[in-house]
């Protein structure tokens, strides 16, 4: 199933991408957060593999790391890479999501030099955040806000006409819905309904373009080579119905 162009189940999505963050070492619980993150991208519209090839590739060639570190002092807190490396979105969105069941919402949070902002933003819709408000300026200079509304509406403010999908390396600042004020003026504004995109999915199913191939890679890391050792230690299909 390796070819770009294709059209995929929810339930595929979960079973490519838990996989292939195993595929890069991201620990089990981790990948299965990942997976979920990716449900929701999906169902939101958003093609999950570009949303997140470049976190994996990132794991895979040790440009990220999975270690992370928190602070808190009086004002703020804040999530950091220990290493001399670019913070993993997969470790980030698992953190922050973990930061506000624990705080609530009482104070900012800044999460330092995450590689994929949209995986901390698909995380906090998974796990049906609301109240909630993300922002970033990237690399490339555009800004990102996100605006969680309630577990099914929210809203995307950006700075340009970029893909908020495409948007790579920022410092990422979580706060309550009404702390603190949009900083983007004359933005494009955009609301999503979770119900109304998630129907369109389910009739028609996920796209994935180009960047599938390489999840499918990353995904078959994790298949057993055919061999007669594994094969007779039970890997892979029966060679009839009944076995």
């Amino acid at each position: 199933m390796p070819k770009s162009d294709l059209t995929i189940s929810l339930n595929e999505v979960l079973f490519y991408f838990t996989r292939a963050g195993f595929g890069v070492k991201a620990p089990i619980g981790v990948s299965e957060d990942f997976a979920r993150s990716n449900i929701w991208a999906a169902q939101n519209g958003f093609d999950p593999s570009e949303c997140s090839i470049l976190a994996l590739d990132n794991l895979d060639l040790k440009k990220s790391s999975l270690s992370i570190k928190f602070e808190k002092n009086s004002e703020s807190s804040h999530l950091f890479c220990t290493e001399e490396k670019v913070l993993s979105s997969l470790e980030a969105s698992v953190s922050c999501v973990d930061w506000i069941e624990f705080n609530g919402l009482d104070g900012e949070l800044k999460i330092s030099n995450v590689d994929c902002p949209f995986l901390i933003i698909a995380s906090l819709g998974a796990s049906q955040c609301s109240g909630v408000k993300a922002s970033w300026t990237d690399q490339d200079n555009n800004s990102f806000e996100v605006n969680f509304i309630d577990d099914v509406k929210w809203e995307m403010i950006s700075s340009s006409e970029a893909s908020i999908e495409l948007s790579h390396y920022a410092d990422v600042y979580i706060s309550s819905l009404d702390a603190v004020k949009s900083k983007i003026q004359n933005g494009n504004n955009k609301i999503f309904n979770l119900e109304n995109e998630k129907l369109k999915v389910l009739n028609n199913g996920v796209k994935v373009g180009e960047k599938w191939p390489e999840i499918y890679e990353y995904f078959s890391r994790c298949l057993v080579k055919s061999s007669a050792e594994s094969r007779a230690s039970g890997a892979g299909a029966g060679l009839v119905d009944t076995d």
